[in-house]
């Protein structure tokens, strides 16, 4: 379903239980992950959410489904940029190089152990060029192609790559594989810097840059822990990748 304006697919999302799968070209109040927020320029990108009720994931595994929707998300981007690098940057995020393509935002409503509802926010960069929020490294479809690219179509692609990757929620050593397979600087020496965070809001409260070091990624757990060098585990914010 598409509507002119929101303040949030996510929130629209929520209070519409009859709607499975939404999509805008301007958010009024886009959100990311621990508090940041997204920018987007009115017209020019795919901002939608999409509705997974029951996905068969326990609690503790919540982050296949964080596999299976980076994947199916990286796969319509290499889709549309056949000749570029595009992966998945840990936990979520997609880039193609060192740049980021995309954000994605999942809230899950639980229930005696298991997901009962997941919402998926997608904000995917498609014909946007031009930033004025800072943001270190954003790129677009258009900026690589230097072609619009039709919206709709973008975001059925997405809509159809979820369900599809959804049915390899039963098949973890599967969804694994392909994750590490496309996940962005797996098995390559980089450097990265601790950051200190708040976890209820969950919020960066600083960054060590000058400490940064040097590993390797070697894994991630069930959980959705990094592993560097297969000694050190990292929660989500707790480490950044120094580009």
């Amino acid at each position: 379903m598409f509507i002119n304006q929101t303040n949030s697919t996510n929130d629209w999302l929520k209070l519409h239980p009859d709607c499975e799968a939404v999509w805008t070209t301007w958010q009024t109040a886009g959100r990311g992950q621990a508090g940041n927020s997204w920018e987007s320029e009115e017209g020019k990108n795919v901002l939608m959410s999409l509705r997974l009720t029951r996905p068969n994931v326990a609690v503790e595994y919540q982050f296949r489904l964080t596999m299976a929707v980076s994947l199916a998300v990286q796969e319509v981007v290499a889709h549309l940029l056949p000749q570029q690098p595009v992966s998945v940057k840990w936990p979520n995020d997609i880039y193609v190089g060192d740049r980021k393509i995309c954000g994605i935002l999942i809230e899950n409503t639980l229930a005696e152990g298991r997901i009962e509802e997941s919402i998926i926010g997608i904000g995917l960069n498609v014909n946007q060029t031009v930033w004025h929020s800072g943001a270190p490294n954003p790129v677009s479809v258009k900026q690589i192609t230097n072609q619009d690219t039709d919206l709709e179509a973008v975001f059925k692609a997405l809509c159809d790559a979820i369900y599809n990757k959804v049915s390899l929620l039963g098949s973890p050593e599967i969804l694994k594989q392909n994750y590490l397979s496309v996940l962005y600087r797996f098995g390559t020496k980089a450097l990265y810097a601790r950051r200190k965070v708040c976890l209820t809001p969950s919020r960066i409260l600083t960054v060590q840059p000058q400490d940064a070091f040097e590993a390797t990624i070697t894994d991630v757990t069930e959980q959705g822990e990094l592993v560097l060098d297969n000694t050190q585990t990292f929660h989500f914010k707790e480490i950044q990748f120094v580009l």
